[in-house]
C-alpha cells in the first residue's frame, strides 16, 4: 500500500489505495443498506399498535434518547412535527432536573436505547405511568427498561456497519428508517394535507407555492403606474419609466380598470413617427387585459403570465385596481410555476 505527505501534510494515495478505501465504503453502506432491507421485511407487529396510537393521538409524542441514540430521538421529533404530529425531544438529563413537567397528561413517551437500557430511564417511565400516558421503547434488545414500557419496537439488527461491530451504525439507521415510517403512514392516516405540510414550512419552497397570495408580493398605493383615459404619451412614457413595472394602468375617475399600456405596445407606438405625440392613453391601451385579485396564489399568477407571455398583472377588486405584480417580483420571491 502506498502513500506518500504532499506539502500541505494531505495523504495522496495510490491508485491500488484509492480503489481499497471506496471498496471499504461502499461495504458499509452496503451493510447499511442490507440492515434496512431486513427490517422492512421483519418490521414489528407492535409498529402498527404505534401507528393507531400516533393516529389517536391528542396530545405530544415526547422522545427522548442517549447519545446516538438521543441525536435520532431529535430527529424523530423534528420528523413527527413536520408532518403534523406534535413532538418534541427531552434529553435524560434535562428530564430529570425539572423539564419532565413538559410531559402531559394526553401525550405519548417514545425512549429510544439500543440496548434498552439505561438509568436514566426508569424516573422519566415512572413520571410517565404517573401520568397515566403510553410508553413506547424503541430498542435492539431487551434490557432492564424493557419491563418499564408498554409498547415494546423491536428493531432487527443482528451487526453493526462498523468495522469493529461496536459504533451504533446499522442500528441508528434502522431506528431513522423506521421513525421515519411511522411519522409518514401515521400522518397520512391522520389526512395531513400538502397544503398543511406548506403551513408548516412557510419559509420552504411548497410553503411559499402553496401559501404566497399575489396580495402579498403586488405593487400597491404611491407605487401603481395609474394614468387616465386622457393622458398625453409623454405622460404614459414618464409613468412607464419612473413607477418601474412596465406598463401604465389606465383607469377612470373611480380608479376602475379601463386598459394596459406595456412597455411594448409604446414601443410600437413610436412607429408612428412624430404624430405618436398626439396619441391618448385610450387610443394606445389594450382594453382586456389579464387580471387577478389578491387572494390568487402567487405560483397561479407566473403560471397565468408563462401562458400568455406577458410579465404582469394587473390585480383588481370588482374591476377597482388595488395593485400590480411583475413576474420579476415572483421570481425573486422563490415562485415557479404550477
Amino acid at each position: 500500500m502506498s502513500v506518500m505527505l504532499n506539502n500541505n501534510g494531505l495523504v495522496h494515495a495510490s491508485s491500488v489505495h484509492r480503489r481499497h478505501i471506496l471498496d471499504q465504503l461502499s461495504a458499509v453502506v452496503s451493510k447499511e443498506a442490507a440492515a434496512l432491507s431486513f427490517l422492512a421485511d421483519h418490521l414489528p407487529e407492535s409498529a402498527i399498535d404505534l401507528v393507531e396510537l400516533l393516529v389517536g393521538l391528542k396530545g405530544k409524542v415526547i422522545f427522548t434518547g442517549i447519545g446516538k441514540s438521543g441525536a435520532i430521538a431529535q430527529k424523530h421529533a423534528a420528523t413527527f412535527a413536520s408532518l403534523g404530529i406534535a413532538a418534541l425531544f427531552l434529553h435524560p438529563h434535562d428530564a430529570l432536573h425539572g423539564d419532565l413537567g413538559v410531559i402531559q397528561s394526553n401525550d405519548c413517551l417514545c425512549v429510544l436505547s439500543k440496548s434498552g437500557q439505561g438509568d436514566e430511564f426508569e424516573s422519566i417511565f415512572a413520571y410517565a405511568h404517573a401520568k397515566k400516558i403510553k410508553t413506547i421503547l424503541f430498542c435492539c434488545s431487551r434490557g432492564s427498561s424493557a419491563r418499564l414500557a408498554d409498547v415494546i419496537v423491536d428493531i432487527p439488527c443482528s451487526s453493526e456497519a462498523c468495522l469493529l461491530n461496536l459504533a451504533p451504525t446499522s442500528s441508528t439507521t434502522s431506528m431513522l428508517a423506521l421513525g421515519d415510517a411511522l411519522a409518514i403512514v401515521a400522518s397520512s392516516y391522520r389526512g395531513f394535507s400538502q397544503k398543511d405540510f406548506a403551513q408548516n414550512h412557510p419559509a420552504g419552497m411548497l410553503g411559499k407555492q402553496l401559501l404566497l397570495t399575489v396580495g402579498h408580493i403586488m405593487h400597491s398605493g404611491d407605487r401603481l403606474p395609474l394614468v387616465t383615459p386622457n393622458a398625453s404619451f409623454k405622460d404614459i412614457v414618464m409613468t412607464v419609466t419612473t413607477k418601474k413595472l412596465g406598463c401604465a394602468v389606465v383607469v377612470d375617475g373611480a380608479r376602475q380598470l379601463l386598459g394596459v399600456i406595456t412597455d411594448g405596445d409604446v414601443r410600437r407606438a413610436c412607429e408612428l413617427g412624430a404624430s405618436v405625440f398626439s396619441q391618448t392613453a385610450d387610443q394606445l391601451m389594450s382594453i382586456l387585459p389579464k387580471t387577478v385579485v389578491a387572494e390568487t396564489l402567487a405560483c397561479t399568477a407566473f403560471t397565468l403570465m408563462e401562458s400568455f407571455n406577458i410579465t404582469t398583472l394587473v390585480v383588481v377588486q370588482q374591476r377597482l385596481v388595488v395593485g400590480v405584480v411583475h413576474i420579476h417580483d415572483l421570481v425573486k420571491a422563490g415562485i415557479k410555476g404550477e
